[in-house]
C-alpha cells in the first residue's frame, strides 16, 4: 500500500485511538502536522525527512555555537 496525505480529519481521529503525545504514523506521508491542540504544526516522526530536518537544524545550532 502507498503512502498518502491524510487530511486534518483522518489525523484527528488516529490521534484519539492512538493517544495524543508524538505524531508517529507509518501510513500519513504528511511531514508537518497540524498540532493536536493549540496553533501550529508538529513533525511526523515517522517521516523519514523529519529526522533530517531536525538533525540540520540541531546541527546548525551547534554550528552557531561553537563559532562564536
Amino acid at each position: 500500500m502507498a503512502k498518502r496525505k491524510w487530511n486534518r480529519l483522518e489525523i484527528e481521529a488516529f490521534r484519539k485511538s492512538h493517544g495524543q503525545g508524538f505524531y508517529y504514523n507509518k501510513e500519513d506521508s504528511n511531514i508537518l502536522v497540524p498540532k493536536s491542540y493549540g496553533i501550529g504544526r508538529t513533525f511526523n516522526w515517522a517521516n523519514p525527512v523529519s529526522w533530517a530536518v531536525m538533525a540540520v537544524l540541531i546541527g546548525f545550532i551547534i554550528y552557531s555555537l561553537v563559532t562564536r
